[in-house]
């Protein structure tokens, strides 16, 4: 997803950064603005700042003008029988030397037939007279822009490094647009504030990978196992005394999330492993734990709690009434603040500390009744909030 946001913002910062082309209409109002500005004999900072300004709009805005259809203009064009009135007196009178009445008019019977046909020819020489009237009209234009554009024109030295415009290229404004919004400022502020959108999107994205790259190093290795306290108990317990049960071997200690459990005739230790390392802030009456190592840090429930709670269900299950004892093995190497809480030890001290107990408790017959039942199957644990995972 992230992927697809980083393309959009590159994709419309790359669309947003192509400068606005003009229409041909507007190109032709600034070069012939431009024209007229030249044209001049004294021209005031103003007019040489406006020249500039045109300069520049026609330069980086008219390479490609667009086509526009002005739909008003076109209909306008489009002369209707009777709609034009002819109000110029230069313009009527050169419609009476153009006007010949039809015969149909003024010959014959008149008839409703005869009257409809008087008007279509009618119609008909307006038509040709307006078309005749346009024609005049634009040779009339361009042969004023002609004596325009033959006139050297005079500007400052500051001015007269710009390239010249081409006069073939240059027409009348156009009525309809006298002013245009300033477009490539708009475009310059939303690139501005887009590029610093990006730039840090880009630096949250790397901040992330960095920081989660970290954490990955710092415990990404430490994963919970038992396998570390495994080894130190079997090379250091008496085979004929103790019996260590993994989870893997006992379907009760994977419902119960026990790692594993020793059985002796001193007791039943039940161990719970961590994969936490660092500098560990215990606190027995806490529900959560804090480790830090390396800069990176991370809470977690407080393991003792769950412990007790499955210790006492493993010994109703397979009816153990006292001498169940849980212990944590955590990581070697960790530190524990103000101090290390009972039952918690590191992985080299377990087998040491089920030595300690040399009292016993129970006889071979009962240990290996404990150990058919851990075996065994057949148990059904009641879902409640005793169990903790």
């Amino acid at each position: 997803m992230n992927r697809w946001i980083l393309f959009l913002l590159l994709f419309s910062r790359w669309v947003t950064g192509l400068p606005a082309q003009l229409d041909v209409s507007q190109c032709e109002r600034y070069a012939t603005e431009l024209a007229l500005l030249q044209s001049s004999t004294k021209m005031s900072d103003t007019e040489q700042a406006r020249i500039f300004r045109l300069k520049d709009r026609i330069e980086q805005y008219c390479q490609s003008p667009t086509q526009i259809v002005n739909v008003t203009e076109n209909h306008i064009n489009l002369s209707v029988f009777g709609a034009s009135q002819f109000r110029d007196p230069q313009v009527y009178s050169k419609w009476q030397a153009f006007y010949e009445k039809p015969m149909i008019c003024h010959d014959g019977e008149q008839t409703f037939q005869s009257a409809v046909r008087c008007a279509e020819l009618v119609a008909k020489q307006k038509q040709a007279f307006e078309a005749q009237l346009a024609q005049q009209n634009e040779l009339s234009e361009q042969a004023e822009r002609a004596q325009i554009l033959v006139k050297p024109p005079v500007i400052s030295e500051s001015v007269a490094s710009l390239n010249s415009i081409d006069p073939t290229s240059q027409a009348f404004p156009n009525p309809l647009n006298d002013e245009i919004e300033e477009q490539p400022d708009h475009f310059t502020r939303f690139g501005f504030w887009l590029s610093i959108v990006l730039c840090g999107y880009i630096l949250i994205e790397l901040a992330k990978r960095f920081i989660s790259k970290g954490y990955r190093t710092s415990y990404s290795s430490k994963k919970r196992s038992f396998k570390k306290t495994y080894d130190v108990l079997s090379s250091k317990l008496d085979k004929k005394k103790y019996i260590i049960v993994h989870r893997s071997m006992s379907p009760l200690l994977e419902e119960l999330d026990i790692d594993a459990v020793v059985l002796s005739p001193f007791g039943v230790f039940v161990f719970i492993c961590t994969q936490h390392v660092g500098d560990i802030e215990a606190n027995l009456h806490s529900e959560m734990w804090h480790s830090t190592k390396e800069g990176s840090a991370q809470f977690f429930l407080n393991p003792l709690n769950s412990s007790k709670v499955r210790a006492g269900k493993l010994a109703d299950c397979i009816g153990a009434k006292s001498g169940v004892r849980h212990m944590v093995a955590f990581n070697n190497g960790c530190r524990f603040y103000p101090g290390r809480p009972a039952n918690c030890f590191e992985n080299s001290q377990v087998a040491l500390e089920v030595m300690r107990y040399t009292q016993f408790l129970y006889n071979y017959e009962q240990l290996r009744y404990f150990e058919q039942r851990l075996y065994s199957a057949s148990h059904i644990l009641v879902d409640g909030p005793e169990v903790i995972s």
